[in-house]
């Protein structure tokens, strides 16, 4: 990489954690300095270190689906070393934008397992786009419930129409996700690779290790997160509770912010004003949402490294 292209992307992503930046500055002034101080230390220390430990669960779970899918591509890794590289990507979702960690994560697998980007970038895409149904599906479910109009287009299919909406659902959301890889490796590369994925599509639907790991993994973010509103004194329902898991989360993901910073917090911020909820506790939860997680990521992240080197 010559120093210039070194200096635009840089550049690229100095200005993209500078509008993440600017974002949660803006949200603090406009939630007030003080009020939001004062949500933040409502917390207990205890609440803060179990939800810690609840957040440690969600990248296990990640790592662990993932495992099934390289095992149904014909490569399988251990849970320690998928771990890694799990922790690694999302934190490396800190530092790219939108979708920038699939790159990272199939970047990663070559380097630290040998396993080249044409068995893995079928992975990625479809764990990234398994993550992006459940969360459309929290957010629309939570917004229905709590009466918001939300109108949804249905079209009658024949035989499994759960099955086959939620395939069609990952195309259109998975679409960015290709487009990015295709610009990342090349079209040839994607192809080939989707050719070796065939089997990870065609057993997908009926593997319960992927459902099983999927479901954990966003039930635990829900317990986290109606945790923390419970600790925080904000009586919100389980529908208030989903839709700020689901909208908040799909909109982070697809924000040309590292890591969604203050997209998400933001965009909750936005949903609770015009639920009629707290909006300076809801800023104060999310908050500690993501301080959590990246909490968990560090402890998982170290807990494994540790294991790995000093096996028993």
């Amino acid at each position: 990489m010559t120093r210039t292209a070194h200096r635009r992307k840089t550049f690229g992503r100095g200005w993209r954690l500078l509008v993440g930046t600017a974002v949660v500055i803006l949200l603090v002034w406009r939630l007030g300095p003080h009020e939001l101080f004062t949500a933040l230390t409502a917390l207990s220390p205890f609440v803060l270190i179990l939800a810690v430990m609840i957040a440690c669960v969600p990248p296990v779970l990640h790592a662990w689906r993932w495992c099934r899918l390289l095992a149904i591509s014909g490569r399988r890794v251990s849970i320690l070393d998928a771990l890694r590289v799990t922790v690694a990507a999302s934190v490396a979702n800190y530092a790219l934008p939108a979708f920038g960690w699939a790159p990272a994560k199939v970047v990663v697998t070559q380097r630290w397992l040998g396993i080249q980007a044409t068995s893995s970038v079928l992975t990625v895409l479809v764990e990234h786009a398994l993550d992006m149904i459940v969360l459309l599906f929290l957010g629309l479910t939570g917004l229905v419930a709590l009466g918001v109009p939300v109108k949804v287009m249905t079209i009658s299919l024949p035989g499994n129409a759960f099955g086959l909406s939620a395939v069609l659902l990952a195309g259109v959301l998975g679409t960015p996700v290709v487009v990015l890889a295709i610009f990342r490796w090349g079209r040839r590369l994607v192809l080939v690779g989707a050719r070796h994925g065939y089997q990870i599509m065609r057993t997908l639907w009926r593997d319960p290790i992927i459902w099983i790991a999927t479901t954990g993994r966003w039930s635990v973010e829900f317990v986290l997160l109606a945790l923390l509103t419970w600790a925080s004194g904000l009586h919100l329902s389980t529908a208030a509770i989903l839709a700020l898991l689901g909208v908040p989360g799909l909109v982070g993901l697809f924000a040309p912010v590292p890591g969604g910073l203050g997209v998400r917090e933001a965009t909750g911020v936005v949903l609770a004003t015009a639920l009629g909820m707290s909006a300076v506790g809801v800023g104060a939860v999310l908050t500690w949402q993501r301080l959590a997680v990246l909490a968990g990521l560090a402890v998982v992240g170290v807990g494994s490294s540790l294991v790995r080197r000093h096996p028993q």
